[in-house]
Protein backbone atom coordinates (compact mmCIF):
# COMPACT_ATOMS: atom_id res chain seq x y z
CA UNK A 1 0.00 0.00 0.00
CA UNK A 2 1.40 3.39 -1.04
CA UNK A 3 2.22 5.88 1.68
CA UNK A 4 -0.15 8.88 1.80
CA UNK A 5 1.27 12.14 0.55
CA UNK A 6 2.23 14.57 3.32
CA UNK A 7 0.14 17.71 3.75
CA UNK A 8 1.58 20.98 2.48
CA UNK A 9 2.77 22.13 5.91
CA UNK A 10 4.61 18.88 6.62
CA UNK A 11 6.11 18.78 3.14
CA UNK A 12 7.24 22.41 3.32
CA UNK A 13 8.86 21.84 6.70
CA UNK A 14 10.81 18.89 5.31
CA UNK A 15 11.85 20.92 2.26
CA UNK A 16 13.01 23.76 4.50
CA UNK A 17 15.07 21.25 6.43
CA UNK A 18 16.92 20.19 3.28
CA UNK A 19 15.28 16.78 2.82
CA UNK A 20 15.97 15.94 -0.85
CA UNK A 21 13.30 13.24 -0.95
CA UNK A 22 10.78 15.78 0.30
CA UNK A 23 11.92 18.24 -2.35
CA UNK A 24 11.37 15.59 -5.01
CA UNK A 25 7.79 15.15 -3.75
CA UNK A 26 7.45 18.95 -3.64
CA UNK A 27 8.52 19.13 -7.29
CA UNK A 28 6.09 16.39 -8.37
CA UNK A 29 3.21 18.08 -6.58
CA UNK A 30 3.62 21.55 -8.08
CA UNK A 31 5.55 21.24 -11.33
CA UNK A 32 2.39 20.67 -13.40
CA UNK A 33 0.83 23.96 -12.32
CA UNK A 34 4.09 25.83 -12.82
CA UNK A 35 4.53 24.30 -16.28
CA UNK A 36 1.01 25.26 -17.39
CA UNK A 37 1.64 28.86 -16.38
CA UNK A 38 4.99 29.04 -18.17
CA UNK A 39 3.59 27.35 -21.29
CA UNK A 40 0.59 29.66 -21.46
CA UNK A 41 2.85 32.69 -21.20
CA UNK A 42 5.61 31.50 -23.52
CA UNK A 43 3.74 29.15 -25.90
CA UNK A 44 6.88 27.10 -26.35
CA UNK A 45 7.18 23.71 -24.66
CA UNK A 46 10.96 23.55 -24.44
CA UNK A 47 11.27 27.06 -23.02
CA UNK A 48 8.47 26.36 -20.55
CA UNK A 49 10.28 23.26 -19.35
CA UNK A 50 13.44 25.33 -18.87
CA UNK A 51 11.45 27.82 -16.78
CA UNK A 52 10.10 24.98 -14.63
CA UNK A 53 13.59 23.69 -13.91
CA UNK A 54 14.88 27.19 -13.19
CA UNK A 55 11.89 27.88 -10.93
CA UNK A 56 12.51 24.86 -8.75
CA UNK A 57 16.28 25.42 -8.67
CA UNK A 58 15.62 28.92 -7.36
CA UNK A 59 12.98 27.62 -4.98
CA UNK A 60 15.44 25.11 -3.54
CA UNK A 61 18.04 27.83 -3.08
CA UNK A 62 15.50 30.05 -1.32
CA UNK A 63 13.65 27.29 0.55
CA UNK A 64 14.18 29.06 3.87
CA UNK A 65 11.58 31.62 2.72
CA UNK A 66 8.84 28.99 2.57
CA UNK A 67 6.06 29.43 5.11
CA UNK A 68 4.58 26.12 6.35
CA UNK A 69 1.35 27.94 7.14
CA UNK A 70 0.71 28.96 3.54
CA UNK A 71 0.52 27.17 0.20
CA UNK A 72 3.83 27.47 -1.65
CA UNK A 73 2.11 27.58 -5.05
CA UNK A 74 1.67 31.39 -5.31
CA UNK A 75 5.36 31.82 -4.45
CA UNK A 76 6.38 29.28 -7.08
CA UNK A 77 4.05 30.89 -9.61
CA UNK A 78 5.56 34.29 -8.93
CA UNK A 79 9.04 32.92 -9.69
CA UNK A 80 7.77 31.25 -12.88
CA UNK A 81 5.88 34.34 -14.05
CA UNK A 82 8.92 36.58 -13.49
CA UNK A 83 11.20 34.17 -15.35
CA UNK A 84 8.68 33.89 -18.20
CA UNK A 85 8.24 37.66 -18.47
CA UNK A 86 12.01 38.03 -18.61
CA UNK A 87 12.04 35.57 -21.52
CA UNK A 88 9.31 37.54 -23.27
CA UNK A 89 11.26 40.77 -22.85
CA UNK A 90 14.31 39.07 -24.37
CA UNK A 91 12.17 37.98 -27.32
CA UNK A 92 11.02 41.53 -27.91
CA UNK A 93 14.66 42.64 -27.92
CA UNK A 94 15.38 39.98 -30.52
CA UNK A 95 17.51 37.85 -28.21
CA UNK A 96 15.18 34.87 -28.49
CA UNK A 97 13.11 33.75 -31.47
CA UNK A 98 9.36 33.22 -31.07
CA UNK A 99 8.24 29.81 -32.37
CA UNK A 100 6.18 29.99 -35.56
CA UNK A 101 3.67 27.42 -34.33
CA UNK A 102 3.49 27.40 -30.56
CA UNK A 103 1.17 25.20 -28.49
CA UNK A 104 -1.63 26.47 -26.31
CA UNK A 105 -2.58 24.58 -23.14
CA UNK A 106 -5.79 22.60 -22.83
CA UNK A 107 -6.89 23.05 -26.43
CA UNK A 108 -9.88 20.70 -26.67
CA UNK A 109 -12.91 20.31 -28.90
CA UNK A 110 -16.23 18.80 -27.87
CA UNK A 111 -17.78 18.15 -31.29
CA UNK A 112 -16.01 17.03 -34.50
CA UNK A 113 -18.17 19.27 -36.68
CA UNK A 114 -17.03 22.36 -34.77
CA UNK A 115 -13.34 21.41 -34.61
CA UNK A 116 -12.22 23.73 -37.41
CA UNK A 117 -14.16 26.68 -36.05
CA UNK A 118 -12.93 26.08 -32.50
CA UNK A 119 -9.39 25.78 -33.76
CA UNK A 120 -9.70 29.10 -35.59
CA UNK A 121 -11.04 30.82 -32.47
CA UNK A 122 -8.36 29.24 -30.28
CA UNK A 123 -5.58 30.41 -32.61
CA UNK A 124 -7.05 33.92 -32.74
CA UNK A 125 -7.43 34.05 -28.97
CA UNK A 126 -3.90 32.76 -28.41
CA UNK A 127 -2.58 35.40 -30.78
CA UNK A 128 -4.52 38.09 -28.96
CA UNK A 129 -3.14 36.99 -25.60
CA UNK A 130 0.37 36.94 -27.04
CA UNK A 131 -0.03 40.56 -28.15
CA UNK A 132 -1.10 41.73 -24.69
CA UNK A 133 1.37 43.69 -22.58
CA UNK A 134 3.34 41.26 -20.41
CA UNK A 135 1.69 42.14 -17.09
CA UNK A 136 -1.82 41.86 -18.55
CA UNK A 137 -0.90 38.57 -20.15
CA UNK A 138 0.27 37.19 -16.81
CA UNK A 139 -3.06 38.09 -15.18
CA UNK A 140 -5.08 36.47 -17.98
CA UNK A 141 -3.01 33.28 -17.83
CA UNK A 142 -3.29 32.96 -14.06
CA UNK A 143 -7.03 33.68 -14.12
CA UNK A 144 -8.14 31.51 -17.04
CA UNK A 145 -5.43 28.87 -17.41
CA UNK A 146 -4.68 28.32 -13.73
CA UNK A 147 -8.18 29.30 -12.52
CA UNK A 148 -6.62 31.43 -9.77
CA UNK A 149 -8.81 33.84 -7.83
CA UNK A 150 -8.10 37.56 -8.10
CA UNK A 151 -6.71 37.53 -4.56
CA UNK A 152 -4.40 34.64 -5.43
CA UNK A 153 -3.21 36.48 -8.54
CA UNK A 154 -2.46 39.57 -6.45
CA UNK A 155 -0.42 37.43 -4.07
CA UNK A 156 1.39 35.68 -6.91
CA UNK A 157 2.30 38.90 -8.72
CA UNK A 158 2.92 40.87 -5.55
CA UNK A 159 0.62 43.73 -6.49
CA UNK A 160 -2.60 45.24 -5.07
CA UNK A 161 -5.94 43.56 -5.79
CA UNK A 162 -7.16 46.72 -7.50
CA UNK A 163 -4.24 46.55 -9.92
CA UNK A 164 -5.12 42.95 -10.80
CA UNK A 165 -8.75 43.90 -11.44
CA UNK A 166 -7.71 46.84 -13.63
CA UNK A 167 -5.24 44.75 -15.66
CA UNK A 168 -7.81 41.98 -16.15
CA UNK A 169 -10.52 44.43 -17.20
CA UNK A 170 -8.23 46.14 -19.71
CA UNK A 171 -6.89 42.82 -21.00
CA UNK A 172 -10.38 41.44 -21.65
CA UNK A 173 -11.36 44.66 -23.43
CA UNK A 174 -8.30 44.39 -25.68
CA UNK A 175 -9.03 40.71 -26.37
CA UNK A 176 -12.67 41.47 -27.25
CA UNK A 177 -11.56 44.19 -29.66
CA UNK A 178 -8.93 41.88 -31.13
CA UNK A 179 -11.40 39.04 -31.73
CA UNK A 180 -14.03 41.42 -33.09
CA UNK A 181 -11.49 42.69 -35.62
CA UNK A 182 -10.31 39.15 -36.43
CA UNK A 183 -13.78 37.85 -37.28
CA UNK A 184 -15.32 41.04 -38.68
CA UNK A 185 -17.09 40.20 -41.94
CA UNK A 186 -15.56 41.77 -45.03
CA UNK A 187 -17.92 43.28 -47.61
CA UNK A 188 -17.80 41.57 -51.01
CA UNK A 189 -16.26 43.73 -53.77
CA UNK A 190 -18.49 44.94 -56.59
CA UNK A 191 -17.82 44.45 -60.28
CA UNK A 192 -15.37 47.36 -60.31
CA UNK A 193 -13.37 45.71 -57.54
CA UNK A 194 -14.48 48.14 -54.85
CA UNK A 195 -16.01 47.17 -51.50
CA UNK A 196 -19.78 47.34 -51.54
CA UNK A 197 -21.08 50.46 -49.82
CA UNK A 198 -24.06 50.41 -47.54
CA UNK A 199 -27.10 52.28 -48.79
CA UNK A 200 -26.98 54.50 -45.71
CA UNK A 201 -23.54 55.71 -46.72
CA UNK A 202 -24.99 57.50 -49.70
CA UNK A 203 -23.23 58.07 -53.00
CA UNK A 204 -19.50 58.56 -53.16
CA UNK A 205 -18.37 62.15 -53.26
Amino acid sequence: MAEPEPCDASLVNDVRGGDLKAFEAFYRRYEGAVYRTALALLRDEMTAEEVVVDTFLRAHGARARLDPGRSPLPWLQRIAVNLSLNRLRRRRLGLEQLPEQAPWPDERVTAPESAAERREITVALAGGIERLPAQMRAVVVLRFVQDSSLAEIAETLGCPLGTVKSRLHNALRLLRDDLRHEFEPVAAPDAAGRSARRESDGPAA
